[in-house]
C-alpha cells in the first residue's frame, strides 16, 4: 500500500509539473524524417547553428532502420553529414565552432525513445500527464457531487422522488457508458473541461446508489430521530449530522473511481475522442503507435504500461479494509 501511495505521488507531482520538467517540445521535432522511430536510450549528436537550432546528424539504414548513422565529415567550407536516408551539406560559417574551429556537437540522449513523427516521448508523456490525471480526477469531483445529490435525496424521501431516482440511475447503468461518451463527444467540444464534465455526468450512478444505501441506514440512526425530535430543520440535520457520516464512504468511493475514470478518458483518446490535437494526452499517444507497433513497440507499450501502473497505484493506495467497504 505505502509503495502504491508513494508511486501515485510520484506520478501526480510528474503531472503538475510535467511540461516543466520536458526536455523537448513534446509537438516537435527537429529533423522528423531523421529522428522518427528511434528505440529508447538512443543517443544523437547535433551541429549548433548561430542562432542556436539543433541540426541532428542521424542517417538511417533501410536494412537496420533502428541504427543511426552519426558520420559527418568537412569538405572545404561544407560540412557533410547523414540525415535520414541521404547525405546533406551545410556551410560551415552557418554553424557554431569549437575553439579548433571545428564545428561544435552536441549530444542529446531520447530516453524513451521517439514517436513515428521524431518527437521525443518522454516528453510527450509529462505533457499528456495534465491531461489524463486531470480530466479523470476532474470527473471524479464531478461524479461524486451529482452522486452525493442524488444519493441522498433519494436516501431521506422516500415514496415518488427515490422512485424517480432509482429508475434514472438504473437507467444509467443499462447505457453502455463509452457509447454515450462517444455520442456526447460528437455533439460537444474536447477541451479538458468539457470531457471531464462529460466524465462525471455519465459516472455518478454506481456512487449514487451506494451512498443511497449508506444515507437509508444513517437515518434510521437515534442520533438523527434525536435531531428530528428535537425540532431540527431538515437541512441542518443532513448538513450538520448526516452529511459527515457519508463523507468517509464519498471520498473512499470517489478515490476507488480515479483509476476507471483515468482509463476511460484513456479510451476516448485512444479512439480519437479525447483533447483534440496539438494537447496530448496518454491515450492518444497509445493510439500514435499501433499502426508502428511491430517496429517500434515503444511508443504504444511504454504510455500503456504507464496507464497500468497509474491505476495499480491508484487502487493499492487505498487500504484494504477501505475497499471493501465500496
Amino acid at each position: 500500500m505505502k509503495k502504491a501511495a508513494f508511486i501515485f505521488l510520484v506520478i501526480a507531482a510528474a503531472s503538475l509539473l510535467g511540461p516543466r520538467l520536458a526536455p523537448w517540445d513534446f509537438d516537435s521535432s527537429p529533423n522528423p524524417a531523421a529522428l522518427r522511430a528511434l528505440p529508447p536510450l538512443t543517443e544523437v549528436p547535433y551541429f549548433v547553428r548561430l542562432d542556436g537550432s539543433l541540426i541532428p546528424i542521424a542517417g538511417r539504414n533501410r536494412h537496420e532502420p533502428t541504427k543511426i548513422d552519426r558520420s559527418w565529415e568537412i569538405d572545404g567550407d561544407i560540412v557533410r553529414f547523414a540525415s535520414d536516408y541521404r547525405r546533406l551539406s551545410l556551410p560551415l560559417e552557418e554553424l557554431r565552432r569549437d575553439e579548433n574551429g571545428a564545428p561544435l556537437i552536441i549530444n542529446r540522449r531520447f530516453y524513451l525513445g521517439t514517436d513515428g513523427l521524431g518527437r521525443d516521448l518522454l516528453s510527450r508523456l509529462l505533457a499528456g500527464a495534465p491531461h489524463s490525471l486531470g480530466i479523470g480526477v476532474g470527473g471524479v469531483i464531478g461524479a461524486g457531487l451529482i452522486a452525493l445529490l442524488i444519493g441522498i435525496g433519494g436516501g431521506i424521501r422516500e415514496g415518488l422522488l427515490d422512485e424517480t431516482l432509482s429508475r434514472l440511475t438504473e437507467g444509467m447503468l443499462a447505457i453502455p457508458r463509452l457509447m454515450l461518451l462517444m455520442a456526447l463527444a460528437g455533439f460537444f467540444s474536447r477541451d479538458p473541461f468539457t470531457l471531464a464534465i462529460m466524465l462525471a455526468l455519465t459516472g455518478w450512478p454506481a456512487l449514487a446508489r451506494l451512498i443511497r444505501a449508506q444515507t437509508r441506514s444513517l437515518v434510521r440512526a437515534d442520533f438523527i430521530a434525536a435531531a428530528h425530535a428535537a425540532g431540527t430543520p431538515r437541512a441542518r440535520v443532513v448538513l450538520r449530522h448526516l452529511l459527515p457520516g457519508l463523507l468517509p464512504t464519498v471520498l473512499i468511493g470517489a478515490a476507488l473511481r480515479v483509476g476507471p475514470f483515468v482509463l476511460m478518458e484513456a479510451s476516448l483518446s485512444f479512439l480519437g475522442l479525447g483533447v483534440p490535437s496539438p494537447s496530448v494526452s496518454w491515450g492518444s499517444i497509445v493510439s500514435d503507435g499501433q499502426s508502428l507497433l511491430l517496429d517500434a513497440w515503444w511508443i504504444s507499450t511504454i504510455p500503456g504500461i504507464l496507464l497500468a501502473t497509474t491505476v495499480w497505484a491508484i487502487n493499492f493506495a487505498v487500504p484494504p479494509a477501505w475497499r471493501e467497504e465500496c
